[in-house]
């Protein structure tokens, strides 16, 4: 079915409203009462379909003024109710004649005050409390109703044969300037209405304008003046219902969430305005960031420089490692605040590679093992044998997350431990190349601790806990940043600590397991180097991941098919299934140590003749020893 066209539409509007307002002139004709009673009953319709609408979604609309007006609204249908059966013939109050025009007037003293005071709530969101308003209203309705039929104390409005009283016409008067001044507020905040709204509520106030001026020289209450005035109040109330009833019905944005329609229109220019800004605060940083660091560099090479000339004093030697250090820590500086800028404008992006996990985790254990022994403090680390040999992930972004968590607990611990272990929190999705390792990276230590209510304050760029902080140099954006890069590669940091007992770190992410580079060729493809034969098995027995890492990885490349075991019992449960031709065996492991294991597996006929060659970093026995007391077949110091 094709759409009837608007044109057409608005015609057939125009025909029927038209023929409507004809008919309600030939009531008038038949009988002026049934035409003030029609008028006076489409005006309280339109009132009470302000109300009912607004009042209804009061619980989500966050538009104040609306609510407003729509209590006021019914309240001035209540007295134009009243206005109505009071009306002289209705022969409902006989005892007076003249209460309409009292009512009259009172109602349209509300609505003008009304519209006015609504622009407050408009300018001031979230003052307004409609069940506060609703009986204040009723007070007010009250007191009107009481001055009017009990206490007969308001002011005459009409004396039959003689007309409009003076309060009358000047209340008229004043009601008019009242309406004009909330014109007056429409063209000023007509940003905060819809286009066609704030037309047709302009219109509304202007035919009340009129419909009141025309209230004020008739002598007859069923004269052609009163008619004339009761015509604009249609038109008034008729402009109302297409500002607020059609309009929350059929297009409910256009006024019931109008603020929603705004705050997103708002949010959108922000947005781009923000965007702009993000912009040139990155390029701003990216030309300074060069700017800085290429005479930063400079300073720092001729430093060293300068530290290794000989006939440098101890003075000056001192000067130049201060040179150093605050160089260096300036230049970290300038990196971090340009990769805060870089993921806060959306810039910073995840580059993943396939390495080797076991070399990519020595690596930065060295460098942690390194610091946490300078500063005397213990550095463990724990990896279990069955993580995958490759992954397939941002290396150097995974890098600057596990160097701040690590070097953090290293700088915030003055005794005790730091403890970094990573371990599959559940099965692998899927088998070999390909397959999704859930992998949690963790970091312990015994450091300062952070108190709890300001654990979440930590990740705020610039922002360092404690009084512990005064005695270490950071820059306080490590953390920060540590926690945007987790979240970009998929995961997030989390963080459980007691002030004085230390902290516990750790962050999850999915990698795809990937075939080592060094490896092109599946391993039973490979041939060992310098040797055509069968091919050899060799089992890595070491408590010590990282010890264990370096051997896997040195002897993967020669060619040989590795295993690994971090404890004595490991390496007799493996070496009866996995039949090793050589056995590397620490000497020290917990559970049962290398000797024991050794004195086993020599035991046990399946295994006697598997060479096992001890790795140990003891100095107190000599290799003769070993290998004369336990039947070694070599030995190897760490």
């Amino acid at each position: 079915m094709q759409p009837v066209p608007q044109s057409f539409q608005r015609m057939i509007t125009m025909s029927l409203g038209a023929a409507a307002l004809i008919g309600l002139y030939l009531t008038s004709l038949y009988n002026y009462l049934l035409f003030h009673s029609l008028a006076e009953i489409f005006s309280i319709l339109v009132a009470a379909g302000i109300f009912v609408i607004a009042w209804n979604s009061r619980a989500y609309i966050r538009n104040d003024y609306l609510i407003f007006v729509a209590v006021a609204y019914l309240y001035i249908a209540g007295l134009d109710l009243l206005h109505t059966l009071s009306y002289k013939g209705m022969s409902i109050f006989t005892d007076y004649d003249y209460y309409a025009n009292q009512l009259w007037i009172a109602a349209r003293y509300l609505e003008s005050l009304s519209l006015v005071a609504a622009f407050y709530f408009l300018v001031r969101p979230g003052r307004l409390n409609p069940a506060i308003q609703f009986f204040a209203y009723g007070a007010i309705f009250a007191v009107i109703v009481l001055s009017v039929f009990t206490f007969r104390i308001f002011p005459v409005c009409f004396v039959e044969g003689e007309g409009l009283t003076t309060f009358k016409k000047v209340s008229e008067y004043i009601i008019c300037l009242i309406l004009a001044a909330d014109m007056a507020l429409l063209a000023r905040y007509r940003d905060r209405f819809e286009p066609n709204v704030h037309r047709w509520l302009m219109w509304a106030v202007g035919f009340t304008i009129v419909s009141e001026l025309a209230f004020t020289f008739y002598i007859s209450n069923y004269g052609f003046s009163n008619l004339v005035g009761h015509y604009f109040k249609i038109f008034s109330y008729y402009l109302i219902y297409k500002a607020i009833i059609e309009t929350g019905i059929v297009r409910p944005y256009d006024i019931i969430f109008r603020e929603l329609v705004q705050k997103e229109r708002h949010l959108e220019k922000a947005r781009k305005a923000a965007d702009v800004a993000n912009r040139a605060k990155s390029e701003f940083l990216a030309n300074m960031s060069h700017e800085l660091r290429t005479p930063l560099n400079g300073i720092l090479g001729y430093a060293q420089v300068l530290k290794r000339e000989a006939g440098a004093t101890e003075a000056q030697r001192a000067g130049l490692d201060v040179i150093d250090r605050s160089g260096r820590h300036l230049l970290n500086l300038i990196n971090e605040i340009l990769d805060l800028s870089k993921i806060e404008a959306r810039k910073m992006e995840i580059m993943p590679t396939e390495f080797r996990l076991a070399e990519f985790l020595v690596g930065i254990c060295r460098i942690v093992a390194v610091r946490a022994q300078e500063k005397g403090i213990e550095f463990h680390s724990h990896i279990p044998p069955d993580l995958p040999v490759a992954v397939r992930a941002d290396e150097k972004r995974l890098g600057q997350v596990l160097l701040n968590l690590l070097s953090n607990a290293v700088k915030y611990t003055e005794e005790g431990e730091v403890l970094f272990s990573v371990s599959a929190i559940g099965p692998p999705a899927g088998e070999g190349r390909g397959s999704k390792w859930p992998l949690r990276f963790a970091v312990k230590d015994t450091g300062a601790g952070i108190p709890a209510h300001l654990i979440e304050e930590i990740f705020q760029p610039f922002k360092q806990i404690g009084e512990h902080q005064r005695a270490v140099e950071g820059t306080g954006l490590g953390l920060a940043i540590s926690r945007k890069l987790a979240r970009l590669m998929g995961g997030d940091i989390a963080v459980q600590s007691r002030e004085g007992e230390g902290s516990a770190f750790h962050f999850d992410l999915t990698m795809e397991e990937a075939r080592p580079a060094a490896d092109p060729r599946a391993p039973e493809e490979r041939a060992i180097v310098g040797y055509a034969g069968p091919r050899k098995r060799v089992l890595v027995a070491d408590d010590r991941w990282e010890n264990r890492a370096f051997l896997v990885n040195l002897l993967t490349q020669l060619g040989f098919e590795v295993k690994e075991a971090g404890n004595g019992a490991e390496v007799i449960d493996m070496a009866a299934a996995f039949r090793p031709d050589l056995i590397f065996m620490d000497l020290i492991m917990p559970v049962i140590d290398g000797f024991e294991a050794t004195r086993r597996l020599r035991s046990d006929p399946e295994t006697e003749g598997v060479r096992i060659v001890a790795v140990s970093a003891s100095h107190t026995l000599s290799a003769q020893d070993i290998a004369r007391e336990h039947g070694l077949d070599g030995f190897i110091p760490k």
